[in-house]
């Protein structure tokens, strides 16, 4: 049976290096996962939406987490034991087939998140990083366009400076296609944005 967990913003649902006893199902809002080198700096790789499950693959593998999580909002977390969790694999084959589908998703995404966005310049990063997170956080039922991360946040999840990041976003709200108001970034102009993505040269 699964627990429902009251978790506030900032707080961690795992950590690396630790042995999981159970999974997570992110329930309201978003969470990210990251790595951080021994000098503090962060790279996330991911944010995971509303209902996404955190943990099984090193569940199922028997490691430890390779990544950290935060959450980014003040969210529900659903614990599933890891017993549970392992003999509905074990004896439930849509609840298998159903898993392998995901963990080929989870492999595709990380695919195209490590090669995708190495071969951009840092303005297509960045526009390509708010059109992902503008999507996951509409799945978790955020207004269509609307983010809510910080500075930091963003700049560790494009893979460049606070510095580079904050002149590009100052550059996108000058040219009104984007709207920032505290952590809330506003895409005003989606079309736009794609278009930009799509114009400027590798």
């Amino acid at each position: 049976m699964r627990k429902a967990k009251e978790t506030q913003a900032r707080r961690s649902p795992l950590q690396a290096r630790d042995h999981t006893k159970e999974c997570r199902v992110v329930d309201l809002r978003e969470s990210k996962i990251f790595q951080e080198t021994p000098g503090g700096q962060r790279q996330t790789f991911y944010v995971y939406s509303d209902g996404d499950l955190i943990g099984y693959r090193q569940l199922i593998a028997g490691e430890v987490h390779p990544v950290s999580s935060v959450l980014l909002e003040d969210s529900t977390i659903m614990l599933i034991p890891g017993t549970i969790f392992k003999r509905l694999v074990e004896q439930s084959p849509s609840f298998a087939r159903n898993l392998i589908a995901a963990l080929a998703r989870d492999f595709t995404v990380w695919m195209n998140r490590t090669t995708v966005f190495t071969k951009f310049p840092v303005k297509q990063r960045l526009i390509l990083a708010l059109l992902i997170l503008q999507e996951q956080y509409r799945i978790s039922g955020a207004p269509q366009g609307e983010i809510t991360m910080t500075r930091t946040e963003l700049s560790e999840y494009v893979g460049a400076s606070l510095e580079t990041v904050v002149r590009v976003l100052n550059s996108l709200k000058k040219n009104n296609l984007v709207e920032i108001q505290g952590r809330r970034i506003n895409l005003t102009d989606l079309k736009s944005l794609v278009d930009i993505f799509g114009s400027e040269e590798v």
